[in-house]
């Protein structure tokens, strides 16, 4: 077993039993073939919440900061690639195109950031979302995650033992040829949205 699954499983463990990790949506979820998963954005503990809620080995996008960091650089090294959050990076998009066409998965929060209203689906999402999906043709699988933000505000030091909830949509069609990457960004903001309300008023 890879370290990648090693570590999905003692924080899936942890989720489960510090902050009552439910899981729904997973049907939706592909076995194989290019898959970007995206979601909302509103803590520190969304990429790992993520990671334990699918299944399959992810790729991140993590800020370069992180890279250069004593130990926390080793980790993130092992399953992200490095972003510059200010500007576009043509290399970044060919190697997650690459792996994307070789079958693998991509997590992304297209927000760039966390929300600091808590709440993470209503950010601006960028348009690099669907760039990546025109060019993979990779299908997208939308998620919202609620309570991560009650259990590690923007802020807080300390995780909290707030209930943390993830739940998928069905995937979105890959975009045709011709198609504008922008309208990805709007069908997986609508998603995430309906994901988010859909929690609200139940």
């Amino acid at each position: 077993m890879s370290s990648y699954y090693i570590f999905r499983e003692i924080f899936d463990l942890y989720f489960r039993v510090y902050n009552r990790l439910e899981v729904q949506g997973r049907q939706y979820m592909p076995r194989g073939g290019g898959l970007i998963v995206v979601s909302n954005h509103s803590s520190y503990l969304d990429p790992l919440v993520l990671g334990s809620a699918v299944s399959r080995r992810m790729t991140y996008l993590a800020k370069k900061e992180l890279f250069s960091m004593p130990v926390v650089g080793t980790f993130v090294k092992s399953f992200s690639v490095p972003v510059d959050r200010d500007k576009t990076s043509h290399a970044v998009i060919k190697e997650l195109v690459r792996r994307l066409c070789l079958g693998e998965a991509v997590a992304m929060f297209p927000a760039g950031e966390r929300d600091k209203t808590g709440d993470g689906a209503g950010a601006g999402f960028k348009r690099g979302l669907g760039l990546l999906a025109r060019l993979s043709k990779a299908s997208v699988l939308p998620a919202y995650i609620e309570g991560t933000d009650k259990s590690l505000p923007v802020g807080g030091k300390f995780p909290k033992p707030a209930k943390i909830s993830v739940r998928f949509a069905p995937c979105l069609k890959p975009l045709a040829g011709g198609a504008d990457a922008g309208e990805m960004v709007l069908m997986a903001m609508e998603s995430i949205n309906g994901l988010k309300n859909k929690i609200k008023t139940n």
